[in-house]
């Protein structure tokens, strides 16, 4: 009995990347900006996305046109699962990759 077992002890030699996105506003050139801007987008298609779901005359499937870089699709969406939108042929669309959506 008088050796015990030791605790577990994880790794230091991590790589941590808690703090990805930060917002400088005195600082109008820096590159951080841009990103804080596509944050806030990503934001407004998220919101599009719950008025579409969330909308009285949704009840299980809503015709809706996607802008995906510069093209547009149109397709069935039946529901939000993670950050992935589906469509009524079961295809996942990744809701960072969608620019514009609208009925």
């Amino acid at each position: 009995m008088s050796e015990k077992p030791k605790m577990y002890q994880n790794r230091i030699n991590k790589e941590f990347h808690n703090n990805r996105v930060v917002y400088n506003s005195y600082d109008k050139d820096n590159k951080t900006n841009d990103i804080y801007n596509e944050v806030v987008d990503s934001n407004e298609i998220r919101k599009k996305i719950n008025n579409i779901l969330n909308a009285n005359n949704f009840i299980y499937s809503k015709m809706v046109h996607i802008v995906i870089g510069g093209e547009t699709i149109t397709r069935k969406i039946v529901g939000l699962y993670n950050n992935n939108l589906i469509t009524i042929d079961n295809e996942y669309i990744p809701i960072d990759n969608i620019k514009d959506i609208y009925i």
